[in-house]
């Protein structure tokens, strides 16, 4: 038989396969319901609910007033400033640690600070390639100081499309939580663990896609070695530098400072068991936001992230706002309440484990984004998008923590295909282009800094 013809062989398997569980009833597991596979959603219209029928949305009580206290002690509710137009981020930690105040307060004294106020931005494939993310970076940037992209995996299936620096690497195997065979023993702070062969390297340059990503002042490189291990480290294309590390069980840092705009590590004398996580390139102050995009992951795997590793960032690198931003891999079009249940008990135990390991950090739990389909009655929002943001808001105030309802700031239903219409987003009217990250990313500044002008407002009426 000549290769032509397995090929097509092959793919008629293929397409008879997907054809068979396309007409497969919807499966459920521990009652919630799995996602339908859909073979022909490019070729046949969804079904659409009819005008009338409408999602199951959960309310969750309002969050308490915003109270500051004058000097004869008694409490003064001080009313929050809405800017028009700005959707207003719901913190529901009654002052407590998880609300936005430790993030506001980092941004009050940034200059004092001798580090800088750090984001963890989690997310799907959403704010892959550093979309979005790179414009609220900046927008930080330009108001509270800084430069720098922070954290760099040292290896990235997106490194030809992300913009904000040229990333190189070879002789890694990665290993990402999404896919088999993964160790959370191994992880790191991204979901991501990259073995190196002798000799393996990495590179990253600063581009001028944005004003601040061009350049920093230290670099970091995060890794755990059970051996001695001798990592090269050349900044601006200089000879490189060799440093000899020592085994521990723990995550180790090493630092590099300098004016760089490109810095190199090269990996040898690899005896034992290595694991190489990335770099963080940032400024001595200002605002620093790392992105950490996983394709395709739901939020639920941070539950996983061992302790000990979550710790070992929170000594080398504290975060004062730390994003979960996550929906497009939990959506179901049937929006069945038990599916968002459940959605909602698995995620309480992801931000738990990060609270544990950051217990003063702010925590804000973006929602899911409009998500549009193609339907007999022409491009709607997917069923099960608003029901889903409203769970998304009962998850913030359940764990005490913010919460910012990001479908609601795009403009609510079909905004997406209007964003489409623009040219600011895909024709699978789900992810964004760079355009539209930049105008996403505004919206979500804006909210933030009206968030902190209203902190300011309550200190100083104390």
């Amino acid at each position: 038989m000549n290769q032509c013809s397995r090929t097509f062989i092959l793919a008629g398997l293929v397409v008879a396969i997907l054809l068979a569980l396309h007409l497969m009833p919807t499966l459920t597991l521990g009652g919630v319901e799995l996602r339908h596979v859909n073979v022909l959603s490019d070729v046949l219209p969804e079904a659409y609910r009819s005008e009338e029928a409408i999602d199951y949305i959960p309310s969750p009580e309002p969050p308490a007033p915003q109270v500051a206290f004058v000097a004869d002690s008694s409490a003064v509710e001080i009313k929050e400033t809405r800017p028009p137009g700005v959707t207003m981020i719901d913190d529901y930690s009654a002052g407590a640690p998880g609300g936005m105040a430790h993030f506001y307060s980092a941004l009050a004294n940034v200059s004092a600070m001798e580090r800088p106020v750090r984001i963890a931005y989690y997310g799907d494939s959403f704010i892959e390639g550093d979309i979005l993310t790179c414009d609220l970076r900046e927008s930080l940037q330009n108001e509270f100081g800084g430069n720098g992209v922070g954290w760099v995996d040292c290896g990235s299936k997106v490194a030809g499309f992300r913009r904000t620096v040229k990333h190189q690497f070879s002789g890694f195997t990665e290993y990402e939580v999404v896919k088999k065979p993964y160790s959370h023993s191994h992880e790191g702070i991204s979901q991501r663990y990259f073995v190196p062969a002798e000799g393996a390297s990495f590179s990253v340059k600063g581009t001028g896609y944005r004003r601040h990503s061009a350049s920093w002042q230290v670099a970091s490189l995060f890794f755990r070695t059970d051996s001695s291990l001798t990592v090269t480290t050349a900044a601006n294309g200089s000879p490189g530098r060799d440093i000899a590390v020592g085994a521990s069980p723990s995550v180790q840092r090493l630092v590099t400072t300098d004016s760089m705009r490109q810095v190199t590590y090269t990996f040898g004398g690899i005896k034992g068991h290595t694991y190489i996580y990335g770099a963080a390139l940032e400024s001595r102050r200002g605002v620093i936001l790392d992105n950490f995009s996983m394709r395709g992951s739901a939020g639920y795997t941070l539950a996983s992230l061992p302790q000990a590793t979550l710790r070992d960032f929170a000594r080398l690198r504290p975060y004062d706002l730390i994003v979960l931003h996550f929906g497009l891999n939990v959506l179901s079009d049937k929006s069945h309440a038990a599916n968002y249940k459940a959605y909602v008990k698995r995620m309480k135990k992801a931000v738990d484990n990060l609270r544990k390991a950051f217990p003063e950090a702010s925590i804000l739990i973006v929602s899911i984004p409009d998500r549009d389909q193609r339907t007999a009655a022409g491009i709607r929002t997917m069923n099960g998008v608003e029901s889903l943001a409203a769970y998304q808001k009962v998850l913030a105030s359940e764990c005490g923590v913010a919460y910012f309802n990001l479908f609601e700031a795009m403009g609510g239903r079909e905004s997406m295909k209007d964003m489409v219409d623009k040219g600011w987003a895909n024709k699978d009217y789900t992810h964004l282009s760079f355009a539209g990250g930049r105008h996403v990313a505004g919206l979500m500044y804006k909210s933030l800094k009206a968030g902190f002008d209203n902190y300011k407002l309550r200190n100083e009426a104390r």
